[in-house]
């Protein structure tokens, strides 16, 4: 798992070389009239060149992309305060945090969004800790669908996890996404009410968490 005591301060633009092979999740805050300027910003410094010339564009199912032919991939996600990106080369990647709100009925949405044994194990699960849960697997989902380049209207219950002492476990994912065990799924916590995760299909990579300098 990669919580906030894993972020390290760092400087894009000086390890920017060492991203062959590894990736770079950086942590960001973030206000919802910044808008992409955090993420224009810190893609302008893995590429040293100046914001204001990358243009962002968004394929068919509105993930974003560079319009420019680099070989720099990234996803990233927002939620309340936070941000996170994900950075790496020529490989698709998918990260999503999901700040905590309250009124949710996590056992209603997991029955219709969810597959039936993922339902059922939220609901056997204890109580106290079944918002937590729900939303650690809603992240985990989300962030595959979205290094698939699908997005939500996917369908969350054709990627299928499923509880373990470590965590939700891939297990079983429709034809389209590849077989779920060659796909890594890693946990994020960005405090107690900001859980995460980062997905990428292929072999480990490993993952260099940052935060600004």
């Amino acid at each position: 798992m990669i919580d906030a005591d894993t972020f390290v301060a760092a400087d894009p633009r000086e390890i920017a070389a060492d991203l062959d092979g590894a990736i770079h999740l950086w942590r960001l805050p973030w206000r919802r009239e910044q808008g992409r300027t955090p993420l224009l910003g810190l893609l302008a410094a893995y590429l040293r060149v100046a914001p204001s010339t990358l243009v962002l564009e968004e394929d068919a199912h509105g993930k974003p992309y560079l319009a420019s032919a680099h070989t720099l991939r990234f996803n990233w996600s927002h939620s309340g305060h936070h941000a996170v990106v994900a950075l790496t080369r020529d490989l698709e990647l998918g990260v999503d945090i999901e700040q905590a709100r309250e009124g949710v009925h996590v056992l209603e949405l997991a029955q219709r969004f969810f597959s039936p044994s993922e339902a059922e194990e939220l609901a056997a699960c204890d109580e106290a800790e079944r918002d937590q849960l729900f939303l650690r697997l809603w992240c985990a989902k989300e962030a595959v669908l979205k290094a698939l380049g699908r997005g939500l209207a996917f369908g969350l219950g054709r990627v299928e996890f499923a509880l373990s002492p470590g965590g939700w476990r891939p297990v079983r994912f429709d034809a389209e996404a590849g077989a779920a065990a060659g796909w890594q799924v890693l946990r994020l916590c960005l405090g107690p009410d900001c859980p995460g995760a980062l997905a990428w299909r292929g072999g480990p990579r490993p993952v260099l968490a940052c935060a600004a300098a």
